[in-house]
Formats: C-alpha cells, structure tokens, sequence
C-alpha cells in the first residue's frame, strides 16, 4: 500500500513543481514587460513631439494636393475656351479680309 500513496505524492510534488515553474517563468515575462513598458515610456517622452510647423506643411501640401485637381480641371477648360475662341477670330478675321479684298475687286 505505500506503494501507490508514494507514488500519487510524487505526482503531486512534480506538479507542483510544475506549476512553480510557470508561474516563476510567468514572474519573469512580467518583470520583463514591465522594463520594457518604461524604456517605451522614457523614450516616448525623450523624443520630441513633431514641430507645428511641419503640420501646417503636411496640411498645406494636403490641402493644394485637392485643390489642384479641380484647378488641374478648371485650367483645362479655360484653355479648351480660349483655344475655341482663337479659332474663331481668325476665322473672322479671315473672313473680313476675304470680304475686304471682294470689295476692292468689285470697286
């Protein structure tokens, strides 16, 4: 009979030696995250935060990036207008010297 005791309590010593192990592993990674968590936290108030300045760039950079696409639209159809418009007074100015020069072969 102190056979099978001895053996179920060597069982119960190896688990819970077990359990001692994961929780000084569990221990460990604890600490460890907590070294961490204030080399982070010292480092993240060591670093200065962005200028304002660089902000205000990104935001005006942003801003003529949406911007210039309707004025990239708006250009083209001004120009599309006065390229129409060209054409169309030197076809009148083609036509009045056309006419003119009736005139004077017709006087």
């Amino acid at each position: 009979m102190s056979q099978p005791t001895l053996f179920q309590e060597e069982l119960e010593l190896n688990e819970l030696r077990e359990r001692e192990r994961q929780l000084l592993r569990r221990e460990r990674e604890f600490e460890e995250n907590q070294k961490r968590i204030a080399r982070e936290r010292i480092e993240r108030d060591s670093t200065m935060p962005p200028l304002e300045e660089i902000q205000l760039r990104r935001k005006r950079k942003q801003h003529e990036m949406i911007v210039s696409r309707g004025e990239v639209a708006n250009v083209r159809r001004d120009q599309n207008r006065s390229l129409a418009l060209l054409i169309l007074l030197i076809v009148t100015t083609c036509t009045l010297v056309w006419w003119g020069l009736q005139l004077m072969r017709g006087a």
